[in-house]
């Protein structure tokens, strides 16, 4: 090789890098404008915000504790703690519930032990000791509660059966609950004679409303009178 062709080579190297490096200039500035022009990625949607709306059923009340007045036995209370967790819309009636009586409609001297609300007996003359207790609508009225009427029927092993409705959202603060040998008592106002009555039927293995002038009428009364 001759010295005279070492000068050509070497412009024409010269050359070559530098359009390389423009090159390369170029490529790079294209490469960051464009992830100037790309958008963040937008976060995915939190589990909270894409699961929907779920409504909720309001926390069943409890058995009221003794100082409310009742002294429920263990398996007494087991009955009216699964029972109000199948109607968490509704309360055990307590004796506060009731409306100071006046002079002729004051009863509780008549008992030793009295709650209007809650009477034990043999309500299906089965030989086994039932309950019979009144609940409270939760979102009624304190002035004017509705009440409802439920029996609760004993098992030959101590334990008793899901909670039977007698009657539903009836007024009864002036009234209470009683246990007549054979009849469930219902009186709406003490002050009255009138009473309605609850019968255990053993052909149909239920009570059964009757009428005093004619034990085998089946009519119940009104709800919400």
């Amino acid at each position: 090789m001759s010295q005279s062709e070492i000068p050509g080579r070497s412009a024409a190297f010269a050359a070559l890098v530098s359009i390389l490096t423009v090159l390369g200039a170029v490529i790079g500035s294209i490469a960051a404008a464009s992830c100037r022009r790309s958008p963040a990625a937008a976060p995915p949607p939190s589990a909270a915000a894409a699961a929907p709306a779920v409504p909720t059923r309001p926390a069943p009340a409890r058995a009221p504790a003794p100082a409310s007045g009742y002294e429920f036995q263990k398996e007494e209370k087991v009955a009216v703690e699964k029972y109000l967790r199948d109607n968490p819309d509704l309360r055990v009636a307590t004796d506060a519930d009731q409306r100071p009586a006046g002079e002729n409609g004051d009863v509780s001297n008549l008992y030793g032990v009295y709650h209007p609300y809650f009477v034990r007996g043999d309500a299906n003359d089965d030989g086994h000791l039932d309950f019979v207790l009144a609940f409270v609508r939760r979102d009624s009225d304190r002035d004017s509660p509705w009440f409802s009427v439920v029996v609760f029927e004993g098992r030959p092993d101590g334990t008793f059966g899901a909670g039977a409705v007698l009657e539903r959202d009836i007024s009864l603060a002036d009234g209470d609950l009683s246990l007549d040998r054979d009849s469930i008592v219902v009186t709406p106002d003490t002050g009255e004679d009138e009473s309605r009555r609850y019968r255990w039927d053993p052909s149909r293995q239920r009570h059964v409303f009757v009428r005093d002038e004619d034990d085998t009428a089946d009519v119940p009364p009104s709800s919400q009178t």
